[in-house]
């Protein structure tokens, strides 16, 4: 008996690792970690406004410090590969790989890099947005098949008034702006920014291949990709801006929010 139930063990061990290690191929076939990579030089500049603008431009070595630690990309990569495996099933996980190591699916995911990298730069981005394409038919209808504007805009949202929980916090003051009164503010510049963003993206792609990309993300597979990825790093993001709240208002006690 206790050889069967140690071959039980055995199994099962190795099926979660199984699970574990397609969660893990498919975050670097999602392209997340080169992702990351621009999401920190933008946090960067987050930490910059967020100096000029609640610390009066005091926060020194001590906050551009602190801005790094927070937004290490291997610290955050290891938070969202732990999410991953967590919520997506092994066999949703595997069958994802299917399509993102295809021609197509490796296409896709470079463009999205190459054009996530280029919107570092602040012209590209306005350019982009600015584009008769960001209004297409076809950047839409992908927006609306994964509901992005909407989930985008809940993590934005969930994000900032974190942050300002950890600011209220550490400070000790009252103060903090009512975030959801500012959501159809945030949904807009959510909106404008992925409409520009997608039109970049798809303007290297093939009719056929935006309608098979978009049709992906309507299987149940990819919507169960999309959940994760989006509990994921919505974890990660809203973690981090509460961590963000707290550092800033452990630096201004005197200032009013």
């Amino acid at each position: 008996m206790r050889f069967v139930v140690a071959c039980l063990a055995l199994a099962m061990s190795a099926c979660l690792a199984s699970a574990n290690e397609d969660a893990d191929r498919l975050v670097d076939a999602l392209g997340v970690p080169a992702l990351l990579q621009a999401f920190t030089i933008e946090g960067e500049r987050a930490g910059q406004s967020i100096n000029d603008g609640f610390l009066d431009g005091q926060g020194g070595d001590v906050w551009a410090e602190t801005v790094r630690r927070l937004y290490d990309p291997l610290r955050m990569e290891a938070e969202i590969r732990t999410v991953m495996a967590d919520v997506l099933g092994a066999d949703q996980a595997a069958q994802a790989l299917l399509f993102f190591d295809s021609d197509l699916g490796r296409k896709v995911i470079e463009l999205e890099v190459e054009a996530r990298q280029a919107f570092i730069d602040a012209q590209v981005e306005a350019a982009a947005k600015l584009a008769p394409s960001a209004q297409s038919a076809s950047v839409t209808g992908f927006l609306v098949a994964r509901d992005l504007i909407g989930r985008n805009t809940d993590v934005a949202v969930a994000a900032r008034i974190a942050f300002f929980d950890g600011l209220v916090m550490a400070s000790g003051r009252d103060g903090a702006p009512d975030v959801e009164a500012l959501r159809p503010g945030i949904a807009q510049e959510t909106e404008s920014w992925l409409r520009g963003y997608y039109a970049l993206v798809q303007s290297a792609m093939s009719a056929d291949d935006i309608a098979v990309y978009t049709a992906f993300w309507k299987t149940e597979v990819g919507q169960a990709v999309d959940d994760a990825l989006f509990a994921a790093f919505g974890q990660s993001y809203t973690t981090l801006s509460y961590a963000l709240g707290q550092a800033a208002g452990r630096l201004v006690p005197q200032n009013e929010l």
